[in-house]
């Protein structure tokens, strides 16, 4: 007969003094199942999340653009590809960006610019589109690029990570996107996105980006065939990448869409989905609290209420109003459409929260003489 370790005193009394957890307690923070032990969990990271950002919960007004949906790649979580001769298969141009970015509601603060890869839209012709937009729009912060882009258009330009990333730059990127890390772990991936680069390599373009003085999110693919020992050893890869550079802006976990994948076919149908993310999202904030001040909660996976509920579990941002959210919505997610920011100011202060509308790179948080 075995007994488990009880590490509550352990995780109350760092979280309480900052003191870095480690991997075994953030896993076993993950394999809490009882209530009792969520409840204590999410007041914690409640407590640190408080000590940190106090009661404000920040927000963006951004617009996805997604500048092709052409994907040859076969990872298993995602619906948004379509193939060149699909009748639903698109590349857009300036004008067709122009015209959207011109509807939305006041002037953004970010674009978030991704898209498919294939043969059929060159490296060449990103660095036009995105050299067209900077041009027109001087004042917007193109978040720019998964480390998945930048490899791919490497291999098709046959230039080194740094030599891509600083034409990126060159053409007006100014930060990178954190995605196309799913779960940093290569057992992982060579089962969900085995064409995708190795987690050594993301981390690799990552570093490439803060080298070049442009600071990047990092995210986590969550719910679906990792295990808690998985999730530590993403978390510690980015706790190290954060840890040299200290330019990972924010911790952004997304919770898996299962309805419409491969991947959602193969999954255990019987997880509560919803209480995982809660407890990630929880974990995230205490392993994290020395590093990453920023744990983003996304109404786009796990709806309006259970986003606003994740604000009293650790997470302090609201993600942003996006207009053009397709990525979540042809994987099945339910949400993904554009909401204004008076709903983000209304509800949030519904919550007991402080709302406050920021940029990519959080510069409020510099400015301010205290936390309120």
């Amino acid at each position: 007969m075995t007994f488990e370790v009880d590490m509550w005193e352990p995780i109350e009394y760092k979280a309480k003094h900052s003191i870095d957890l480690t991997e075994e307690e953030a896993k076993w923070l993950l394999e809490r199942k009882d209530p009792s032990d969520l409840e204590r969990l999410y007041r914690l990271a409640d407590e640190v999340n408080e000590r940190l950002n106090g009661r404000v919960v920040s927000f963006i007004h951004n617009m996805n653009v997604n500048y092709t949906n052409i994907c040859e790649y076969h990872c298993t979580f995602c619906e948004f590809k379509k193939l060149p001769t699909s009748k639903d298969a698109y590349i857009l141009g300036f004008d067709a960006v122009k015209r959207a970015m011109d509807e939305a509601e006041g002037e953004l603060s970010e674009i978030t610019f991704q898209g498919g890869l294939s043969p059929k839209v060159k490296f060449q012709e990103v660095l036009d589109l995105l050299s067209q937009l900077r041009e027109a729009y001087p004042e917007v912060h193109f978040h720019a690029f998964s480390p998945e882009e930048i490899d791919y258009y490497s291999e098709e330009t046959s230039q080194s990570y740094l030599e891509t990333v600083s034409q990126a730059k060159a053409a007006g990127m100014n930060s990178m996107c954190g995605t196309a890390a799913e779960v940093l772990d290569d057992e992982v991936r060579k089962k969900i996105c085995w064409e995708k680069i190795s987690s050594e390599e993301w981390c690799d373009i990552i570093k490439t980006s803060h080298k070049l003085g442009m600071p990047s999110t990092a995210t986590i693919l969550f719910g679906h065939i990792e295990t808690p020992q998985h999730v530590v050893n993403h978390l510690r890869r980015v706790r190290e990448v954060q840890r040299e550079s200290r330019m990972i802006t924010e911790f952004i976990p997304l919770l898996f869409m299962p309805d419409k994948t491969k991947l959602g076919r193969v999954i255990d149908k019987s997880m509560d989905r919803i209480a995982y993310a809660f407890k990630m999202i929880a974990t995230a904030r205490l392993y994290f609290m020395n590093d990453i001040r920023n744990i983003q909660t996304s109404w786009v996976k796990l709806g309006w209420e259970n986003a606003l509920r994740s604000l009293s579990y650790g997470a302090n941002d609201m993600s942003g109003t996006l207009y053009h959210e397709n990525i979540t919505r042809e994987a099945g997610g339910e949400n993904g459409e554009y909401t204004p920011r008076e709903k983000f100011v209304r509800e949030i202060s519904r919550v007991g929260r402080i709302p406050q509308e920021r940029d990519t790179v959080y510069s409020f948080q510099r400015t301010q003489a205290t936390v309120t």
